[in-house]
C-alpha cells in the first residue's frame, strides 16, 4: 500500500511538473511574443534586415523552416525562406499544399502530425488593408517532444497579423522614399537622387567620370503641339533607348526634357567621343502611338574630377555645356571655364527680364520699310529695345533667345505688339497712314491663346487689322507645318498680313511657299551682304522674287545699307527695302518726324 501510495504521489509530482513546465513555457512564449511585437517596425521584404525579422520569427515558432511566400500577381509568388543555416530568395508559381488551403479556406491551416519522421506544415494569410499580402508557412517544429499543435497555429496567426502590419508598412515606407528619389514618369532617379548616387560614383571611383546632361530638343514643340501625353510618351522612348544603349550607367531625369547619363572614364573613353556614341545610339526617328516624331538631342560633357569635385557642380557645368550645344548642331560641347560666366550672365538676364516685364522696362524702336520702285514708306518694322540699369544695353540677340528658352515670349510679344499697335495708332492721328510688322516665335503663333489676344488688342487700340504685319521665322513651318498653317489661317481671318521673315537661312524652301497663307517673303541679310560680289547670292534673291511674285507675294530684303545694293535689289525686282540706307530704328515719336521730312514741300 505504501508502494502504491509512492507511485501515485510520484505520477502526481510529474503530472505538477509536466505542468508548470508548460505555462512556464507558455509564459516565457507570450514574453518572447510581446518583446518581438514591441521591436517590430516597418518590414520591406528585399531589405536585409527582413531576414533577422523572419529569424525571430522561427525561433519564436520553434521552426525547423519558414517561408514567407509574397504575392506578385499573376499567379507568381516571390519566397523568402530562412532555415536555421541559410536564407534563400526565389520567384516561382508553386506553394505548399497548407498554403494553398489557407487561401482557400480564409483560415489558418495545420497539417501532418509531426510523429515518426512525418513532416508537418502550418501556415497563415498575411492580409493588408488592401488585400492578401501573402502567405507565411512553418515547417517541422524543432525537438523531438512534440509536433506543432493549436497552440502553435494560434501563436502563428498572432504573429502572421503583425507581419502583415509590418510589411505593409514597409510597403509604404518604400513607396514615399521611392517617390522623393524617383521620377515617375521615366521611373529614372530624379535629380536628388542622380546627385547622391553620382556622388557615389565620383567617391569609388578611382580612374574618374564622364557625365553628360541630354536634352531632348524636340520636346517643348511636341508638347506644345501635339499634347503632353505625346511629350510624355516621347521622354519614356528616349529613357527607354537610353538604358538599352547604357544598361550599366548611372541614368537619371533632372528636370524637364533633360537628362544626366554617367559612366566611369574608363569606359566612356574620351567625352566627345563618347557624347558622339550616346547620340548615335538614341537618336533617330520614333512612333509613339499612331505619330511619327523624331529625337533629336544637344549634349554637354563634363569630366571627374577635372571640371569639378563635387555632383552638383558637375550637373552644372554639364547643363551649361549642354546649352552650347543647342547653337553647335546638338554637340556633344565639352564643359569650358568660359561658359561659367557666360551662364552666369545667362541667369542674370533672364531674372532682370522677368522684372523688365513686369515692370513695364521692355522698349520698341522702328525701322522704315520703303518701295524701290516709288520710294514711299510702306511701312516700319517693331524692334525690341532694352536697356537695364545695371547690364546696360542688352540687344535682342541676347535676350530673345533666353526668352523663348525661359517661357517668356509670350509676354514679350504681348508687350511688343501693344505698344506697336498703340504707336501705330498715334500716326494714323498725324495723317500718316503706315503699318507696323511685329516678330513672332513659332511657339507663340503654334499657341491657340494668340489669335485671340491678336484680335483683343487690335480692338482695345482701335486699330484696323490690314495695318498689322506679323512676320513668322521659318521655324514655324518645320515645327508643326500643318499646325502652323491652321493658326495663319486663323489671323489671316482676322484681317491681319503674314510674312515669312529671314527667309534662306533656316530649314524651308521655296516650295513652303506654295498654298501657305502669307502675304510676303523677307529675305535675309546674309544675303544682301554679298549682293556685290557673290554671284550666289544674287542668284538666290533672283530666285525668290520669281517664284514669290508669281505666288502674288511681296519681297523685301532687309539689312540694306548701301546705294549700290538697293540699286541690284530694285534690278532683281525686289519690292521693298529695309535697313540703315534709308533709316536706323528710331522711337515711336520719332517717327512722325521723320515721314514728315520725306514729304513733299508742297505737302507741308
Amino acid at each position: 500500500m505504501f508502494v502504491a501510495g509512492g507511485l501515485a504521489l510520484a505520477a502526481g509530482l510529474a503530472l505538477a511538473y509536466r505542468g508548470h513546465r508548460r505555462q512556464s513555457a507558455r509564459e516565457q512564449s507570450t514574453e518572447q511574443l510581446h518583446a518581438f511585437v514591441k521591436g517590430l517596425g516597418p518590414v520591406a521584404a528585399d531589405d536585409p534586415h527582413a531576414s533577422a525579422v523572419l529569424g525571430q520569427v522561427r525561433e519564436l515558432l520553434h521552426s525547423r523552416c519558414l517561408d514567407l511566400a509574397l504575392c506578385e500577381g499573376s499567379g507568381s509568388w516571390r519566397h523568402v525562406i530562412v532555415t536555421d543555416d541559410a536564407l534563400e530568395r526565389t520567384q516561382a508559381p508553386e506553394l505548399p499544399m497548407v498554403a494553398q488551403q489557407v487561401l482557400t479556406s480564409g483560415a489558418p491551416s495545420l497539417a501532418g502530425r509531426g510523429r515518426s519522421g512525418e513532416s508537418q506544415r502550418m501556415a497563415t494569410a498575411l492580409v493588408g488593408s488592401d488585400g492578401l499580402i501573402g502567405v507565411l508557412t512553418a515547417e517541422d517544429r524543432l525537438g523531438t517532444v512534440r509536433g506543432f499543435d493549436m497552440g502553435d497555429l494560434r501563436l502563428l496567426e498572432t504573429i502572421g497579423a503583425e507581419l502583415a502590419t509590418a510589411l505593409e508598412r514597409g510597403r509604404l515606407l518604400a513607396d514615399l522614399e521611392r517617390a522623393a528619389t524617383t521620377d515617375p514618369l521615366t521611373k529614372l532617379p530624379n535629380l536628388s537622387e542622380t546627385t547622391r548616387q553620382l556622388s557615389v560614383l565620383i567617391d569609388t571611383t578611382p580612374g574618374g567620370v564622364v557625365l553628360a546632361a541630354v536634352a531632348v530638343d524636340s520636346f517643348r514643340e511636341v508638347n506644345d503641339s501635339l499634347g503632353h501625353e505625346v511629350g510624355d510618351e516621347l521622354l519614356v522612348e528616349v529613357a527607354a533607348r537610353l538604358r538599352r544603349a547604357l544598361p550599366a550607367a548611372l541614368l537619371g531625369r533632372i528636370g524637364g526634357g533633360r537628362f544626366a547619363v554617367a559612366v566611369p572614364t574608363a569606359l566612356a573613353g574620351e567625352p566627345e567621343l563618347f557624347g558622339l556614341g550616346l547620340r548615335a545610339q538614341v537618336e533617330g526617328s520614333a512612333q509613339l502611338g499612331a505619330i511619327g516624331t523624331h529625337v533629336k538631342l544637344s549634349l554637354g560633357c563634363v569630366r571627374a574630377p577635372e571640371h569639378g569635385g563635387d555632383a552638383a557642380t558637375l550637373v552644372r557645368r554639364a547643363e551649361t555645356a549642354m546649352y552650347s550645344a543647342r547653337h553647335a548642331g546638338g554637340g556633344p560641347v565639352l564643359w569650358e571655364p568660359a561658359y561659367e560666366v557666360q551662364g552666369q550672365r545667362k541667369l542674370a538676364v533672364v531674372m532682370a527680364l522677368r522684372e523688365a516685364l513686369a515692370g513695364g522696362a521692355i522698349g520698341v524702336a522702328f525701322q522704315p520699310k520703303v518701295q524701290t520702285a516709288t520710294g514711299q514708306v510702306s511701312g516700319v518694322e517693331a524692334l525690341a529695345r532694352w536697356t537695364h540699369p545695371a547690364l546696360g544695353e542688352v540687344l535682342p540677340d541676347e535676350f530673345v533667345p533666353l526668352a523663348e528658352a525661359s517661357g517668356l515670349m509670350g509676354p514679350l510679344t504681348a508687350g511688343i505688339l501693344r505698344q506697336s499697335l498703340t504707336a501705330c495708332k498715334g500716326w494714323q492721328r498725324r495723317a500718316y497712314r503706315v503699318g507696323v510688322a511685329v516678330n513672332v516665335s513659332a511657339s507663340t503663333v503654334l499657341d491657340p491663346a494668340f489669335v485671340t489676344e491678336v484680335a483683343a488688342v487690335l480692338t482695345s487700340v482701335g486699330i484696323s487689322p490690314e495695318l498689322l504685319t506679323l512676320e513668322l521665322t521659318e521655324g514655324v513651318l518645320v515645327t508643326d507645318p500643318a499646325l502652323a498653317v491652321v493658326r495663319m489661317l486663323e489671323l489671316r481671318s482676322l484681317g491681319v498680313k503674314l510674312s515669312v521673315d529671314d527667309f534662306g537661312t533656316g530649314y524651308s524652301s521655296l516650295t513652303y511657299l506654295k498654298g501657305l497663307p502669307v502675304d510676303e517673303v523677307k529675305i535675309d541679310k546674309g544675303f544682301v551682304d554679298g549682293l556685290g560680289t557673290e554671284p550666289a547670292d544674287r542668284a538666290v534673291v533672283r530666285a525668290v522674287v520669281d517664284i514669290a511674285h508669281t505666288l502674288g507675294l511681296r519681297v523685301v530684303a532687309e539689312g540694306v545699307e548701301q546705294e549700290e545694293q538697293e540699286a541690284i535689289l530694285r534690278t532683281l525686282g525686289v519690292d521693298e527695302v529695309q535697313g540703315h540706307l534709308h533709316a536706323r530704328p528710331m522711337p515711336a515719336l520719332e517717327v512722325a518726324a521723320w515721314l514728315r521730312s520725306r514729304e513733299s514741300p508742297a505737302r507741308r
